[in-house]
């Protein structure tokens, strides 16, 4: 990571390039997401995915207008990679054929070698949009990260768009990028 990106993410700001949707309150208990597509380069033998990303908000803060300022902790934020099949399980819920990501299970279940995480996905029919959460145990320490964002109609639109337009690409583009190049022999 080059040092510019690192000092933005130091000081919480969120790199460019990504899908950020910042929802604060004037409690300090709100959520920001960020969504961010990686497609492998040429050689690299692991799988085009999301990377999904959510921080909780770090301080409410008000300026002399009592506007807020929030800012975000993206140091300590949670990531998850979504795959191909993650993002046909989000679309599920998103194109109203599921009430919740995961089936049975009540959201999608990821392990790694450090943490158990759980990523829900629901229609809110309450308070209307979607509710989109991360939860994180680590296996170690016990640590916990739990945070949700409670995504518009509005959002919820936009965020089903760019799921169905990145489906062609995680699943060929490897294929497309192989048949655009020239074979050396």
């Amino acid at each position: 990571m080059d040092t510019a990106v690192q000092e933005q993410e130091a000081l919480g700001k969120p790199r460019r390039g990504r899908l950020t949707f910042y929802h604060p309150n004037a409690k300090g208990t709100g959520t920001a997401l960020q969504l961010d597509l990686r497609m492998n380069r040429n050689g690299e033998d692991r799988y085009d995915c999301f990377f999904l990303e959510m921080a909780r908000q770090k301080t409410a803060g008000r300026d002399e207008n009592g506007r807020s300022a929030a800012t975000f902790d993206w140091p300590a934020k949670v990531t998850v990679k979504l795959d191909f099949l993650d993002v046909c399980e989000l679309l599920m819920v998103l194109e109203g054929k599921a009430d919740h990501a995961g089936g049975q299970r009540e959201g999608l279940y990821h392990e790694n070698g450090k943490a158990n995480t759980i990523i829900s996905l629901r229609k809110n029919p309450e308070q209307g949009g979607y509710g989109l959460g991360l939860s994180r145990k680590g296996k170690q320490d016990g640590q916990l990260f739990k945070a949700q964002i409670l995504l518009s109609d509005a959002e919820a639109i936009g965020l089903r768009s760019v799921f169905q337009a990145a489906l062609f690409h995680l699943a060929f583009r490897r294929s497309l990028a192989e048949a655009a190049a020239p074979d050396i022999e």
